[in-house]
């Protein structure tokens, strides 16, 4: 499990500003040898649907992400919000960044988040931006490879960056397909020492698959907020992860 980021650190202020934060106490590792993670993907659209997503969940979960939705609906204070209530977890803004990497991720990384997301199509000079915001910030740049049409090879160029998580993106409307991106995970970890994240569609059934084929990130939505037990689904995820990642190991 993930050493809790914010122990002994001061809580954000009415305005969310983390000028008062000690971030020399912070634990923010993230580092293969202690995965597989469970990243929660909370694709709400107002704050208060998120924190009661959250307040069932919490336990059973090592990142939460704030969806993409949640923030076109409400910015980036539903990241200040759920972080001043659940302050053990680490965050990830799914930005999506294409341009002004290193603004958008500056943005993110004060207001909180642990992770910011670049997309892979992005140019080269905007994700070395959002690399350098990472490094300023002692945060992380996950790239998403949704879409990109050689995921593997624009990983490959992108390794040299910096970066720090790529991950193999099902896009929601191709889901009910059923595809997984677990052929070009397994193809990626042979290749890759860094973090690989999967993403879109999973379900309790795909997380042993997931992990075997290399997640050290395995990234779940709809699969756990759609359910109307999402506390035990999420256990039974966190568990069958657990095993697998001692299996794979």
């Amino acid at each position: 499990m993930i050493t809790p980021p914010w122990d002994k650190c001061a809580r954000l202020g009415d305005a969310g500003s983390l000028d008062g934060l000690d971030r020399d106490a912070m634990d923010r590792s993230l580092e293969r040898e202690s995965g597989p993670y469970l990243q929660l993907a909370v694709d709400a659209l107002d704050t208060a649907a998120a924190l009661q997503i959250l307040d069932e969940v919490h336990p059973h979960c090592d990142i939460v992400e704030i969806g993409t939705p949640l923030i076109i609906e409400e910015g980036l204070g539903a990241l200040e919000a759920l972080k001043s209530k659940y302050s053990d977890k680490l965050y990830l803004a799914d930005t999506k960044i294409m341009d002004a990497g290193r603004m958008e991720a500056e943005s993110a990384f004060r207001r909180g988040a642990d992770i910011v997301t670049v997309l892979a199509l992005a140019d080269d000079q905007t994700i070395r931006g959002a690399v350098d915001a990472a490094s300023a910030h002692r945060g992380r740049i996950m790239i998403d490879l949704i879409n990109a049409p050689d995921p593997l090879g624009r990983a490959a160029e992108l390794e040299q960056f910096g970066v720090h998580v790529f991950c193999l993106h099902t896009a929601y409307d191709r889901q009910k397909g059923g595809e997984l991106q677990t052929t070009n995970l397994r193809v990626m970890r042979e290749s890759s020492n860094g973090l690989l994240a999967i993403a879109g569609g999973i379900k309790l059934e795909h997380v042993r698959q997931t992990v075997l084929s290399g997640a050290d990130i395995v990234v779940v939505g709809g699969g756990i907020i759609s359910q109307p037990s999402r506390d035990e689904v999420a256990a039974n995820m966190m568990e069958e992860l657990r095993k697998a990642g001692h299996e794979r190991n």
